[in-house]
């Protein structure tokens, strides 16, 4: 919508979109491990991690597409009832601890990632949180269409004023809105998955709609 105002003004805004089929994986996963012990439980997880680690490497994933979320160690117990003088109360049992470890991988063989992900598990990732989907040269795919938006800004500017027997001066300001999908926001496909066998896991990446929009105000001349 155009708005003439005092100052001779006129803004506009531009819109661009295009669509694009995501050609990278993002599998987030994790290992769980329980013992009695502190040092039992951070040490097998440790080795169930590296194992995991070991895998991905061998499947030919750089090491920069490996990242470490969290690690974590934690007791864990067992809640009861009891009954006293005051009546039932619970009572707190430690049982042992639990050993998190979670981590995200970047694949960029989309079609590979199914069966890397079962792979993993087999391997020991008994924690899969999820999967989400990226693409590559996001940035020129973005910077394309901020020029389509400002080209639609600036025939949408052009209707307007051709009637009025006005000219487009110079361009006082161009604000560009936030694009979207965010980067993150690829929806995840399923979470706290667990398997035991090395099957691969279903990935249609399907397609995302990328949109930009602009605003742009120009001096209006006579």
């Amino acid at each position: 919508m155009a708005n003439a105002q005092a100052l001779s003004l006129i803004t506009t805004n531009g819109v661009a979109s295009t669509e694009v089929v995501p050609d990278i994986a993002i599998i987030s996963l994790g290992v769980d491990t329980e013992r009695p012990k502190a040092a039992a439980a951070a040490r097998d997880n440790a080795l169930a991690a590296q194992a995991i680690v070991g895998e991905i490497k061998a499947q030919g994933i750089e090491v920069k597409d490996i990242k470490t979320l969290s690690v974590t160690l934690s007791p864990v117990y067992d809640e009861v009832e009891v009954q006293n003088a005051n009546g039932n109360v619970a009572k707190r049992t430690l049982r042992g601890y639990a050993a998190h470890n979670s981590l995200t991988v970047r694949i960029r063989e989309i079609d590979k990632a199914g069966v890397l992900a079962g792979q993993l598990m087999d391997k020991g990732a008994n924690s899969f949180e999820g999967i989400a989907f990226d693409y590559t040269q996001k940035a020129s795919k973005y910077d394309a269409l901020r020029g389509d938006a400002v080209r639609d800004a600036l025939r949408k500017a052009n209707s307007y004023v051709n009637g009025l027997g006005l000219k487009l001066g110079r361009v006082l300001e161009i604000a560009t809105q936030v694009p979207y999908p965010a980067p993150g926001s690829m929806p995840s496909a399923g979470t706290a998955m667990l398997r035991h066998e090395a099957a691969a896991v279903p990935v249609e990446p399907g397609s995302e709609v990328l949109r930009t929009e602009v605003q742009v105000t120009w001096e209006l001349a006579q």
